[in-house]
């Protein structure tokens, strides 16, 4: 099993930097062109597994562990993620228990009971605290980036904690499985203080694999409910913005100045931006937008809209909650920790000298364009020097950089070559090829026929040929040249070698020598085509003209046999 939670198939890893983009802390580094997550940084929150064209990020498999624990001997329970309304939907809310016990789970129940109890305990009037604490990637976040914030946490456990506690209470022996859409519920069980609670943590996406390895079809599945503690009321809302105050009977409408909920990461990091205290009595932050609902299991499950209306449709069908007052007691006291590592700090003048390695020196070239996957040029060179970043990163620097060296080879390479736009006028042509025929920039415009034979190009142009070949004569100069298409960029490009002074060896002999034989086949072509349509006029010069070409096709295949 990997130790990491979340991290990168290297082999499916692409270099496009967009889950350098999509993470909201910049815990992705890049070592030898392959996009790593910093194990240490990560908060957990599944972004980049959600965004990655290429899949290369990858929430890892807890699925092997929870089939052992199912294989053994002792009880094992399933708690299960409000939101699996919004995965599972309409009818299949209804037959998800059953599969469950189809697996083997001697007692399948709702996470929203642990909701019901943290909720009843993290909002009562006395309560230390004013930030909801139910979401682990908002906990890890303000741990690791905002810790002068912890004193405004609630110091509480999350729900599923508290729900695996609450089994474990009336189970003694049992283990439980969490199911949810989560990532981070994977690294919050296996939280020191909450080891014991919950034995393994699955996302839907491991729950619908184990479904299909053992061949249970959802759909297929007895309609049948979940084993109920107790009644939980709202609490099937957690999973959306607002669920948890408003299973604590606050219904805000967004107009009560000391009641908030937000979602999203670009909103819970602006909450927590500032060093002072919280304007509001009750603030409930998700990191994932739309809440749960919208984390990276979800991804090509439908709308948001639709998830949604699923989970409240679902919820709808509960309403009365029980009164726990003296009938439960767990514990679910939390203390959280500073975890925030130290940054180096790093002078203007090292700023500068990364810059001066991509040619950035001058603000001007600091384009701030975020193809690197950072917001602006100097969060990439700080990036750079904490080794999360490579220089080569920077996409405009490189394109610099690559036409620098295509400037320079056309410059100095002793072939002439030319280059052409699609109706075969020349746009550009380098210092040896100037030299060769005698010319200057100041035909650049003209087609190239006014200066070389263009029957190879024209070839090119109609498609008759792949690429073209050929020696010539122009101007006192025996020359050969190989043209070849860029048929992307709609351009043609002539490759001309003087060879004038050179002594031909048997290579530059076959190519005259095929050279010569192709047209001495087009020739014959030609004169047969014409004999058959002027026979009457032509007579018996027709057959000679048809002798001289075969005896020239003979003399160079009888060469070439003789090779």
């Amino acid at each position: 099993m990997h130790s990491k939670v979340i991290y990168t198939i290297a082999a499916n890893c692409q270099d496009c930097y967009r889950c350098i983009r999509e993470c909201p802390v910049s815990a992705i580094r890049i070592d030898d062109n392959q996009a790593m997550i910093e194990d240490s940084l990560c908060i957990k929150c599944g972004n980049c597994v959600r965004e990655c064209p290429q899949h290369a990020k990858t929430i890892r498999s807890d699925l092997d562990e929870a089939k052992a624990l199912l294989a053994g001997d002792r009880p094992v329970i399933a708690s299960v993620a409000p939101s699996f309304a919004a995965y599972h939907t309409g009818p299949l809310t209804k037959r998800l228990p059953s599969a469950l016990r189809g697996l083997g789970f001697l007692h399948v129940a709702e996470t929203a009971e642990g909701a019901k109890y943290i909720t009843d305990k993290s909002l009562c009037e006395d309560a230390p605290g004013s930030v909801c604490t139910a979401c682990p990637v908002v906990v890890n976040y303000v741990e690791r980036y905002r810790p002068e914030h912890i004193k405004s946490l609630i110091p509480i456990v999350a729900p599923l904690i508290a729900h695996g506690r609450l089994l474990k209470s009336r189970f003694p022996d049992a283990l439980v499985i969490f199911i949810g859409p989560c990532a981070a519920k994977k690294e919050e069980i296996a939280r020191p203080e909450n080891l014991g609670a919950v034995d393994v943590a699955l996302t839907f996406r491991e729950l619908d694999q184990w479904l299909a390895d053992e061949g249970i079809n959802l759909e297929e599945c007895s309609v049948s409910n979940f084993d109920t503690f107790f009644e939980t009321g709202e609490a099937r809302l957690f999973p959306i913005e607002g669920g948890m105050l408003r299973t604590a009977g606050i219904l805000g409408d967004g107009m009560e100045a000391d009641v908030t909920s937000l979602s999203g990461p670009s909103e819970v990091m602006e909450l927590f931006s500032g060093h002072g205290g919280f304007i509001g009595k009750r603030i409930e932050p998700m990191f994932c937008k739309d809440g749960c609902i919208g984390g990276p299991s979800f991804a090509g499950r439908g709308s948001v809209f639709e998830r949604r209306e699923n989970l409240i449709n679902y919820a709808k069908a509960f309403h009365e909650a029980s009164d726990l007052s003296g009938k439960v007691a767990i514990p679910v006291d939390y203390e959280f920790v500073n975890g925030k590592r130290e940054e180096q700090r790093y002078t203007e003048d090292q700023i500068n000298k990364v810059f001066e390695r991509t040619g950035k020196t001058d603000p001007v070239f600091q384009l701030n364009c975020g193809a690197c996957g950072y917001n602006s040029c100097r969060e990439n060179a700080l990036a750079v020097l904490r080794g999360m970043a490579e220089p080569e990163m920077c996409i405009p620097y490189m394109r610099r950089l690559a036409q620098q060296r295509t400037d320079r080879i056309m410059e100095t390479i002793p072939n002439g070559i030319v280059v052409l736009d699609s109706d075969l006028n020349m746009i550009k042509m380098n210092p040896a090829f100037m030299r060769m025929f005698m010319c200057n920039n100041g035909i650049l415009g003209r087609r190239v026929s006014y200066l070389l034979n263009a029957e190879g190009f024209e070839r090119l142009q109609a498609g008759e040929e792949g690429e073209y070949e050929s020696i010539r004569t122009k101007y006192g100069i025996r020359y050969h040249e190989i043209l070849y298409p860029l048929r992307d960029e709609g351009q043609y490009v002539g490759i001309y070698s003087d060879i004038s002074k050179i002594k031909y060896d048997t290579k530059q002999l076959d190519v005259i020598q095929a050279q010569t034989l192709q047209h001495a086949r087009e020739f014959l072509e030609h004169q047969v085509s014409f004999a058959q349509g002027m026979a009457h006029f032509l007579g018996k010069s027709t057959a000679k003209s048809e002798e001289i070409a075969k005896r020239i096709i003979s003399l160079y295949e009888d060469e070439e046999d003789k090779g």
